[in-house]
């Protein structure tokens, strides 16, 4: 009698654990950590759009292939990197998700980097450009170029147009400004004749200070790193007669601020990955649509289209049979010659995306190649 009960027992436990199984193979989670309030929302919007636009389409192919879907946790970090570590620590011990996509603003990733390399989950961001991130681990990866590759590219602007000329830095005072600013630096064969330091806190919106000491400085090129702070920085500019070269960061490519900003920031030249939002329409008509629905009309921005990216090389490592995030990993890593969203890239040994940047410059409030 024994022997017949255990035998049942057994059995049930098998069953049970079968179908627990198969539950648990009916959606894999993935977790999005961005900034969805304050004065950075916008980024972290149209990614979360442009991510759950592709989903949609990822899921119903997964579907017809009998594939378990996936399934999108979004979390808002505020831009802190506090927040991002209490969200990533839920993520990855309550709901399981096997890999994180994050976050728009370097500190935020940074603080969450040492979560995700110890528990062996990839976190990967669209976004976050500080060269910290180059050496923050091996889980760590990103589709957007490192700020060293973009400081380097500016660099040999300033060099090639503006050699020697007095120079002043106008930089938001986080990893992402901080870190661009002193690649920058590092990248210049040799000092220019004056050099002045203008950190300013984000949500800064009086700069008549720092322009004062341009002045001052007589200073005649003005290298520009921030957010949404730049429109205000072009408008007082204008306002305070300031009349210099003006040099910029990636976050210009961004058709919606300069339309903030109108012609004041006429003249700019910045380095930039090369965009075609027109050959996205063309290609991906369903998700254009769709994202355009999710967003509320608002413009594919290129950190949204990082984000997909972002996406899209972890549902691939899956495909390729990746269940771990040990095994997602190295997926990745395995990866060369990626055709994303944005365009061909690919990783190198440090998980950074190499890709290939262009210059422009903004020409009656629009962006066009520079010449």
């Amino acid at each position: 009698m024994k022997v017949k009960n255990s035998f049942w027992l057994i059995w049930f436990i098998l069953i049970l654990s079968s179908c627990q199984n198969n539950l648990s193979q009916k959606e894999i989670k993935i977790g999005t950590i961005q900034q969805l309030t304050g004065q950075m929302a916008k980024y972290g919007k149209t990614h979360v759009a442009a991510v759950s636009a592709m989903l949609e389409t990822i899921n119903k192919e997964r579907l017809e292939k009998k594939l378990p879907t996936i399934k999108l946790l979004t979390e808002d970090d505020q831009l802190q990197p506090s927040k991002g570590v209490s969200i990533i620590q839920k993520m990855i011990t309550v709901d399981k998700v096997v890999a994180v996509l994050g976050a728009q603003g370097s500190s935020v990733t940074l603080a969450m980097a040492p979560i995700a390399e110890q528990s062996q989950v990839v976190l990967i961001s669209g976004a976050s450009g500080s060269p910290k991130i180059t050496e923050a681990g091996d889980y760590i990866f990103r589709t957007c170029p490192s700020d060293v590759y973009e400081a380097e590219f500016t660099a040999k602007v300033y060099e090639s147009l503006y050699k020697d000329k007095p120079l002043a830095i106008m930089y938001i005072n986080n990893d992402y400004g901080i870190g661009l600013k002193d690649a920058f630096l590092r990248s210049l064969t040799s000092k220019p004749s004056v050099t002045l330091d203008l950190a300013f806190q984000q949500g800064t919106s009086d700069f008549r200070n720092l322009f004062t000491k341009i002045r001052n400085a007589k200073v005649t090129v003005i290298y520009l790193i921030g957010y949404e702070e730049m429109i205000t920085i072009y408008k007082q500019a204008k306002e305070f007669g300031i009349k210099c070269n003006w040099l910029g960061n990636n976050q210009l490519n961004d058709q919606s601020i300069i339309d903030k900003m109108g012609t004041t920031a006429d003249g700019t030249i910045f380095p930039g990955h090369k965009f075609k939002i027109d050959s996205i329409k063309l290609k991906y008509p369903e998700f254009y649509k769709k994202f355009l629905e999710l967003s509320g009309g608002e413009e594919l921005d290129v950190f949204a289209a990082y984000g997909v990216d972002a996406l899209m090389v972890i549902i691939d490592a899956l495909i390729n049979g990746a269940k771990t995030g040990k095994e997602i990993k190295d997926e990745l890593y395995k990866m060369k010659e990626i055709h994303g969203l944005t365009g061909k890239f690919s990783f190198n040994e440090k998980g950074d995306a190499v890709r290939e940047l262009a210059l422009y410059q903004i020409k009656n409030a629009k962006i066009e190649k520079f010449q």
